[in-house]
């Protein structure tokens, strides 16, 4: 009974001491993916929540955090065994600029295969209707054996952009482009107006 003692509160103390470290390293390897998928042109990303809480991150071209390029949003589904992570990057007009899986516990030897690169690497500039599966008609090579993983990544990264999609009011690359409209509707009054 002691030793169980002993033991949980070893246990404890070294949780406390490992769980910072544990959160900056998913804090980097997040960063380090969301820079991996953005458009290249995008310096700096800054972080916006929707109304429906999806967290989105914003490339921007500038430092000044004016001119957006690009979003970065993780898409999450059940695949054969596990769920999958997707950290999904679209340009303004919605084309996929780069994926990366982030965490999956799928098969070893099949499904897991969705982190390989050349699996992830077809799904840049590819718009929402050219993603789906070959065997269900679509662009994306699917992995032998593991055709419900490759629908899984294919799938989370479908929902992310409709999502978006169905929010874009309320990102900056759909404000800015307002606020453009709307700047040039006042230039030609004015100069109808002379």
């Amino acid at each position: 009974m002691a030793y169980a003692g002993i033991a949980g509160l070893l246990l404890g103390w070294m949780y406390t001491k490992t769980k910072p470290r544990i959160e900056q390293q998913a804090k980097m390897e997040q960063e380090q993916a969301i820079k991996e998928v953005l458009p290249s042109d995008a310096l700096v990303f800054d972080e916006i929540i929707l109304s429906d809480s999806t967290i989105v991150f914003i490339g921007f071209s500038d430092e000044e955090k004016t001119v957006p390029v690009g979003f970065a949003v993780i898409g999450i589904k059940y695949g054969f065994s596990s769920n999958v992570k997707t950290m999904v990057g679209l340009k303004t007009d919605f084309t996929v600029s780069g994926i990366k899986v982030m965490y999956q516990s799928e098969t070893p030897g099949l499904g897991t295969n969705v982190q390989k690169e050349w699996f992830q690497e077809q799904f840049a500039a590819k718009n929402l209707d050219q993603l789906n599966v070959d065997k269900d008609g679509g662009d994306i090579k699917s992995i032998t054996g593991a055709t419900i993983s490759s629908r899984t990544v294919t799938e989370s990264v479908v929902e992310v952009i409709e999502n978006l999609m169905e929010h874009k009011s309320e990102l900056p690359a759909a404000q800015k482009q307002k606020t453009l409209k709307d700047s040039v509707t006042v230039r030609e009054l004015i100069s109808d107006a002379n």
